[in-house]
């Protein structure tokens, strides 16, 4: 059973998920006021590269911005990037009707879902870290190791003393407190505040979503030396694009172009491009 307080969101749910098929045949008033303003508007994570680079290489403008871009030319509109910093800017601005798409690296949650509709996830990521190594138990002397000893982050459960950063209210921070209710936790307002207390050792690993770890290790392969990285699935987290609850056939568009974009290759060839590539990253 679920608890009382997730009964609504699940009975919301349910009736999204069986539409009466005579909504197929409507109209979008989503896209009859982008075709009509020749204009789409997507807001996007302005703290959250590779997603979005502020002031990028004209090749690498970021993941999320390219496939603005491609739904942008798919609806033959000029297109419109803004920039935010919190999930609830985005919900705003979709509310009031300022944008038609949030594209933010957001993972979709039950909670979120009272605020805005999530399209089919375009990326899979979930909690990883990157870990002091000196808080880690030495490998065996004189053994070929074959095996990764630390493949997920509940491969540091019977590891005593570690301390964690994260970010606050995340789905990172949710999973850290169910998986580790008895470890020390630390929350911060921002992912660069969490992993400066790793980099000034006031914990020892510090959790986020795999795709922002891997986005530092491009930025600095030196973070190996003296931590490592954590990356393997311990669970799902589905990163979507969110749009405004009002517009079901808006959604069954986006939904669409998403799966022509696996089809395609477009999508892996874009996580190829920012996340196993640093040409992205700019030189200071």
């Amino acid at each position: 059973m679920f608890p009382n307080n997730h009964r609504n969101v699940w009975k919301i749910l349910v009736a999204f998920l069986f539409v009466p098929t005579l909504l197929l045949g409507q109209s979008s008033p989503t896209l009859e006021k982008i075709k009509k303003t020749k204009t789409l508007t997507v807001s996007v994570n302005e703290f959250y590269d590779p997603f979005y680079i502020e002031n990028p290489n004209d090749e690498f403008p970021g993941l999320d911005v390219e496939l603005a871009q491609e739904y942008a030319k798919f609806l033959d509109v000029d297109l419109k990037i803004i920039p935010l910093r919190t999930f609830d800017q985005h919900a705003r601005m979709l509310e009031k009707g300022d944008s038609q798409i949030a594209m933010a690296g957001i993972s979709s949650s039950i909670n979120r879902f009272r605020d805005v509709y999530f399209t089919d996830p375009y990326l899979i990521s979930t909690p990883a870290a990157l870990v002091n190594r000196t808080a880690l138990p030495p490998e065996p002397e004189g053994q070929i190791v074959t095996v990764q000893l630390f493949r997920n982050l509940n491969d540091l459960t019977n590891i005593t003393g570690i301390s964690y950063s994260v970010l606050a209210n995340s789905s990172n921070h949710q999973f850290l407190r169910e998986a580790f209710p008895k470890a020390q936790v630390f929350s911060y307002f921002t992912n660069e505040a969490a992993l400066n207390e790793l980099k000034k050792n006031n914990v020892n690993a510090f959790v986020a979503d795999s795709f922002y770890i891997q986005a530092l290790l491009q930025k600095d392969s030196s973070l190996r030396a003296n931590y490592l990285p954590i990356l393997g699935v311990v669970q799902e987290d589905h990163i979507s694009m969110a749009i405004a609850k009002r517009d079901i056939e808006f959604l069954y568009n986006l939904n669409f172009f998403i799966k022509e974009l696996k089809r395609t290759g477009k999508i892996q060839q874009l996580i190829n491009k920012y996340f196993k590539s640093n040409k992205w990253v700019k030189k200071e």
